[in-house]
């Protein structure tokens, strides 16, 4: 019996210590909003595909375009760009370089921005 605890232990020590603060506190996937004026504009975005307001889990390690459009209204774009996040490195001090590579590798030692896309369409001329 004692044995198998000490196992147990074991094994979810190495769990902990190989997994990042980033990808433990906030994982690989962000919400990211766009919304627009006025509303029902189609969004388009590396595959994905919707009608404001729109919200979409996106890959915390990848820059994106947003396209708003809306029939007799100019067409915009938006840029949705990953920077580094801080908590990956002040996060990992107790995990050191492990926590780093883990959360660079998975991609949730980024975050987005803008979170939140506001798209004002003008009228076609």
């Amino acid at each position: 019996m004692f044995k198998k605890s000490i196992c147990l232990l074991l094994a979810v020590s190495v769990g902990f210590l190989a997994s990042g603060c980033c990808s433990i506190i906030h994982g690989n996937r962000e919400l990211v909003t766009i919304t627009s004026e006025p509303t029902g504009a189609k969004v388009k975005m590396d595959g994905y595909k919707g009608t404001t307001p729109y919200t979409v889990s996106l890959d915390r390690s990848k820059d994106y375009v947003a396209e708003v459009s809306k029939e007799g209204y100019e067409t915009e774009q938006r840029q949705i760009t990953h920077s580094f996040s801080p908590l990956a490195i002040f996060g990992n001090i107790l995990w050191l370089l492990v926590g780093v590579i883990v959360d660079f590798a998975t991609g949730s030692g980024y975050n987005l921005n803008p979170k939140y896309v506001d798209v004002t369409l003008d009228k076609a001329k």
